[in-house]
């Protein structure tokens, strides 16, 4: 039983074992009291104090008892209960003393409601704001799995109204969500508040449920396919997809199937639709879910008749338009009359091709090698064009490789004697100075002469060797180590061209060539023995073999890693005792 009285502050006697207040909620608490006055009535009990019968105990404000000392009220509103119930009583003292979690907020809130105070009156009695009480009474409405999460901290409280959505639609699909977000996916809680659809996906994608629940904006085609709407409605979507290639035949993938607002007010009245506030709208019901796909498939295909229908209407008024304009302009009317004859003699073409190849075959399968005509096509095709013709690419690099490490080489106007002479008046070791490389604009100039100046096939085909021929034999060893470059490779069919050239030029070699090429290969193998010891002595001080070592002969411009120092220009040094030899090979 309990009774409201009013009485003097000090009558109230207050425990000394009452934990420490919290100063800055008595003193919001006394400005409350100061504005409209005491709200909610201190909660007493008589005193148990046998020497002060006619005093109280303070059961529960004790908050309100200091903001209410603090103004120095002489009387205060009180409730005197009988020491029976003492929950909801003391429940406004536990929250204010201690720090509870959202949980142990909410319960200790549904004591005070159930006691008869209204949620504004629980906020003034506890200092809260009303917002703050109502996020704890939405609390009191979810399973006590989901009251757990939140109390735990596994679930934000400000997630608690994307819950409520979707308990209050499907109670198994909360079951769902609970039991994937307890299930070691705390990541996908934290995003719960702001992407509930994507964690509702989660959920239904990833956990062990046969819930439904699907997003009711747009469907996909394998989503159809998987509902099995029937025959007829698979025939609409075939159809569908024949209209979207008809609009656009480079379009990608099928046609979008959209639901109309109508569809997402027909699952809202039925109360299986599942609404965020910033997310796609969420239906739970199956049967209904396929009777909305239905209708907005035939809506899609509507759709798609009419826009094809219209783009055909729109190409035939342009073409209409163009041919009217057409009609009007001469040059509009010769060019319809080319295309026609063009199109009528690429008939003729297929006659013309086979023509052609029977008068081909007639013609030219045999011809006179005596033939001016016939040498310049084969010569200047396989020699190609020089810079001159084609500044920024790279044509005319063989000409210029012809001329710069064969003609350059060989022919004696290339050559300069720039050999220094001793103090005593002896002359120094030899060099020979061949010009740039880089830029053999003289030997380019002699070798496209030196062609030109034919005046038979036969010697125009010579003339060709002679040029091929001295960039293929010339020796590399005048030139310095990183100028020697390998000699043209005229590839073929079975090599046959290389082993033609070989056999023509094979008998007009010189002898002094020969004998270089073999001092050349003497050099190496006395290296190549010298080598060996070296590596057999060295095998022997360690008790292990030595190991072979393999020894070819090498022509002189394969041997282009020689001992020869390297240069800064086409400037060659030659000791006087080889000179001649050197200046025979050159004149090959």
């Amino acid at each position: 039983m309990s009774a409201q009285l009013r009485i003097s502050l000090d009558r109230i006697r207050v425990a000394e074992n009452v934990r420490a207040l919290d100063p800055a909620h008595v003193d919001a608490l006394a400005a409350s009291i100061a504005l409209q006055g005491l709200l909610v009535p201190l909660v007493v009990c008589p005193s148990a104090d046998g020497e002060h019968p006619e005093d109280f105990d303070l059961v529960a404000g004790f908050h309100r008892h200091a903001a209410a000392t603090q103004l120095g009220l002489a009387e205060v509103e009180v409730v005197v209960r009988d020491g029976e119930s003492e929950d909801a009583d003391r429940a406004v003292e536990n929250i204010a003393r201690k720090a509870l979690d959202p949980r142990e907020e909410a319960r200790a809130v549904q004591a005070m409601l159930a006691r008869g105070l209204s949620e504004d009156g629980a906020a003034q009695a506890l200092g809260w704001s009303p917002r703050r009480v109502a996020a704890r009474v939405k609390l009191l409405h979810l399973p006590d799995a989901a009251q757990a999460m939140v109390g735990e901290g596994a679930i934000a409280l400000s997630a608690v109204d994307q819950l409520l959505a979707i308990g209050q639609v499907s109670a198994p699909l909360l079951d769902a969500v609970l039991a994937y977000l307890a299930d070691g996916n705390g990541w996908a809680a934290e995003r719960l508040a702001r992407e509930p659809g994507w964690v509702l996906d989660s959920a239904l994608r990833h956990g062990d449920t046969k819930v439904f629940a699907a997003h009711l904006n747009a469907i996909r085609a394998d989503t159809i396919a998987e509902l099995r709407l029937g025959k007829k409605t698979d025939a609409l979507y075939q159809q569908a997809c024949v209209l979207y290639k008809q609009l656009d035949r480079h379009a990608w993938g099928t046609p979008e199937v959209r639901f109309s607002d109508e569809d997402v007010d027909q699952a809202r009245a039925a109360g299986v639709l599942v609404e965020f506030e910033r997310s796609r709208p969420v239906i739970v019901d199956r049967g209904l879910y396929r009777e909305l796909t239905k209708t907005a498939i035939k809506r899609a295909v509507a759709e798609l008749e009419a826009r094809v229908a219209a783009a055909a209407a729109e190409k035939a008024q342009s073409r209409t338009e163009r041919l009217a304009q057409q009609a009007d302009d001469p040059l509009a009317a010769a060019a319809r009359e080319r295309d026609s004859a063009l199109r009528e003699l690429a008939d003729q073409a297929h006659g013309a091709n086979l023509d052609l190849g029977q008068g081909l075959l007639d013609g030219l399968s045999v011809v006179d090698p005596a033939d001016m005509r016939v040498a310049r096509f084969f010569v200047y095709a396989l020699l190609g064009p020089d810079f001159d013709a084609s500044p920024y690419t790279q044509t005319g690099e063989r000409v210029q490789r012809l001329a710069a490490n064969g003609i350059r080489l060989v022919i004696g106007e290339f050559r300069t004697d720039v050999t220094k002479t001793r103090k005593d008046g002896s002359p120094g070791r030899l060099r020979i100075d061949y010009g740039d490389s880089r830029n053999p604009e003289a030997p380019v100039k002699w070798l496209w002469r030196y062609l030109d100046g034919a005046k038979t096939a036969g010697e125009l085909y010579g003339r060709a060797l002679v040029v091929i021929a001295a960039e293929h034999y010339a020796s590399r060893l005048v030139l310095p180590t990183a100028q020697r470059m390998p000699a043209t490779r005229f590839g073929s069919r079975t090599d046959t061209a290389a082993k033609a050239l070989g056999k023509l030029c094979g008998p007009h070699l010189p002898a002094s060539l020969e004998r270089l090429e073999q001092a050349v290969n003497r050099a190496h193998a006395t290296y190549a023995e010298a080598e060996q010891a070296h590596r057999a002595a060295a095998a022997a001080a360690s008790g292990a073999a030595a190991p072979a070592v393999e020894t070819d002969e090498m022509t002189d411009h394969e041997a282009d890693d020689s001992a020869e120092e390297n240069e800064p220009d086409d400037v060659a040094e030659v000791e006087p005792d080889t000179g001649p030899a050197a200046g025979e090979s050159a004149a090959a």
